[in-house]
């Protein structure tokens, strides 16, 4: 079954024994019944025809996920009612018992070979001017029987794309080729090609709902994934960076040192991705003050994130809330991931980027980064997004060590969220939350 492999949803079922085949249609099946029929009417559309194209790679397009499949034409119909006649219109899928009609492949067309001859041998005195018009034969009929006055389809319109994903591949809304918009038109016939419209915002509104089912994987999957790091094994002035592993030091001066060779002295501060430590000096008890500061006001932060971030406003609304926010609390705010030294270097500097998780999609977007339709979309019931902020805070201490060229202590953080009518929740354990102490 070419095309259907890979069709899942990968952030949620990455190493997840809990995704399990039934659990993933299950996920689509309720967003079939709870989601499609919402979106469609609220963007006035009848029918949605979301072709994903047999020739490129379908991993592009973020859809295959939603219709379990990596090529095919779909075909969903508001014939009223409470729910969404779903078509598979050409094509096959993972699970064909979410859909009312599964008409499969055409037989007359292998995804390497268009099979013309095999045609015309059926149907004696048919001409087709291309293989291409079988991909949507007797499209015309079958929108006819149900007659829709909007016709969305997924093309662009008015979008910007490059920062779409994270990844920079997927065809959000524009996963229809030149070619197949051409051939479409041509299969639709004048009358319902004058009724086509561009679909980017009903998928980006479909893209940017969760269900129940998917709240819970993708809290298993964030489990899983960020599990925090212990420093146990490191012994100061015998353990080297090496032996740790991804990670680096800030020694007692505010030097970095990455070299794998070094070895672990008293006074470093060693930072991971996963985990923060520092080791006491002889006749300490506890951190530094500055890095008790530090860490202070990394939980103040996130408290304010916590009690304003919410079910309703758009991502850049939220946004500016926070950043209002911040700023009375006595932080200073900028759109920049990296320490200015001439911004405000008396106060603890914050920039957030906190992105929509689990679609491969960025929007909704709680940030002032991207395009402006990433922060333009609301922030719907059981959003997930990345807590993406950073914290530069400066250090005097270190200031003359290091020819006070602006040393500071840093961290970003990634972890997941969702937001439910209470607010903002955590999806799962945090990967780390304070500093551990090695003695």
């Amino acid at each position: 079954m070419w095309g259907i492999s890979d069709a899942y949803y990968g952030m949620f079922d990455e190493n997840n024994p809990y995704a399990t085949v039934e659990m993933l249609n299950h996920v689509r099946r309720e967003r079939f019944y709870l989601i499609l029929p919402r979106v469609m009417r609220e963007h006035q559309v009848d029918m949605w025809i979301h072709v994903i194209r047999p020739w490129s790679w379908g991993g592009t397009d973020p859809l295959r996920y939603e219709f379990g499949s990596k090529s095919g034409v779909f075909i969903f119909t508001d014939r009223g009612g409470d729910r969404i006649e779903r078509v598979v219109f050409e094509g096959q899928v993972v699970d064909p018992g979410a859909y009312d009609i599964v008409r499969g492949e055409s037989k007359f067309i292998n995804l390497e070979n268009y099979e013309i001859m095999d045609y015309l041998a059926e149907n004696p005195g048919r001409t087709l001017e291309s293989e291409l018009d079988f991909r949507f034969m007797g499209l015309r009929e079958f929108v006819a029987e149900r007659d829709p006055k909007r016709i969305a389809v997924n093309y662009v319109e008015s979008l910007s794309l490059p920062e779409g994903s994270e990844t920079f591949t997927m065809a959000l809304t524009d996963g229809i080729s030149y070619t197949d918009y051409i051939q479409l038109r041509k299969a639709l016939g004048e009358k319902y090609a004058k009724r086509m419209v561009s679909a980017e915002h009903l998928i980006l509104d479909y893209l940017s709902r969760r269900v129940a089912s998917e709240v819970v994987l993708y809290g298993i999957s964030g489990n899983l994934r960020e599990r925090p790091r212990k420093f146990d094994k490191v012994v100061p002035g015998v353990t080297t960076l090496s032996e740790i592993g991804d990670a680096y030091v800030l020694n007692k001066d505010g030097r970095r040192i990455t070299s794998q060779d070094y070895v672990i002295q008293r006074g470093d501060l060693i930072i991971s991705w996963r985990g923060w430590a520092y080791v006491l000096r002889q006749g300490e008890k506890d951190i530094p003050p500055y890095i008790k500061k530090f860490w202070d006001d990394i939980e103040r932060i996130r408290g304010i994130l916590l009690e304003n971030i919410k079910v309703g406003p758009t991502g850049r609304e939220t946004v500016d809330l926070l950043i209002r926010k911040l700023e009375e609390a006595g932080f200073s705010h900028h759109d920049r991931q990296f320490y200015d030294r001439c911004h405000n270097p008396q106060k603890t500097q914050v920039a957030l980027d906190m992105h929509a998780e689990g679609k491969g999609v960025l929007a909704p977007r709680i940030s002032h980064l991207g395009p402006k339709w990433h922060s333009n979309i609301n922030l719907r019931l059981f959003h997930t997004f990345a807590i993406e902020y950073f914290v530069f805070m400066a250090v005097p201490e270190w200031a003359k060590a290091n020819n006070f060229t602006g040393q500071h202590l840093q961290v970003m953080f990634h972890d997941g969220a969702v937001v439910t009518g209470r607010g903002m929740e955590i999806a799962y354990p945090e990967r780390y939350r304070k500093i551990q102490i090695i003695q």
